[in-house]
């Protein structure tokens, strides 16, 4: 298994990882940021709080390592299951969505008062960056 570990495609992990960063940062910042403060309940002092608290540069260089190990370990499994093409590389990327996302993100949602829009809206920002990952991984062997 981790004999092909060397055929990993280390440009295309950094493409895959720096492809769902910046999905995240349309997402969230262009697209739905205010909705997304809104349904998690959020003022606008409390996000300036929460920005100061994590400083940009703590703040994305965490989520930019985040999502590169993220994508290493999808490119573990692409390599590993010997996947080929955009569209397998897709179809990975949208079943572990479906592992991170319903059964590890709900039991986190259920745990909190915010409304299940908030989940849906996370929810499908995954579903887009994993599948976009994916499929980079799966195209880019």
């Amino acid at each position: 298994m981790f004999d092909k570990l060397g055929q990993i495609n280390l440009l295309a992990v950094v493409v895959a990882g720096v492809a769902m960063f910046l999905i995240g940062g349309i997402w969230y910042g262009a697209i739905f940021a205010k909705l997304w403060q809104r349904l998690h309940g959020f003022t606008d002092e409390q996000v300036k709080a929460m920005q100061k608290a994590r400083p940009p540069q703590v703040f994305f260089s965490v989520m930019i390592g985040a999502y590169l190990v993220g994508a290493l370990a999808m490119a573990f499994l692409v390599v590993n299951l010997d996947l080929r093409g955009a569209f397998n590389g897709a179809v990975l990327g949208a079943f572990l969505w479906l592992f991170a996302t319903t059964a590890i993100g709900l039991t986190d949602h259920i745990t909190r008062t915010r409304p299940l829009a908030a989940y849906f809206l996370d929810s499908v920002y995954q579903l887009v960056a994993f599948v976009a990952a994916g499929a980079i991984l799966g195209a880019w062997r």
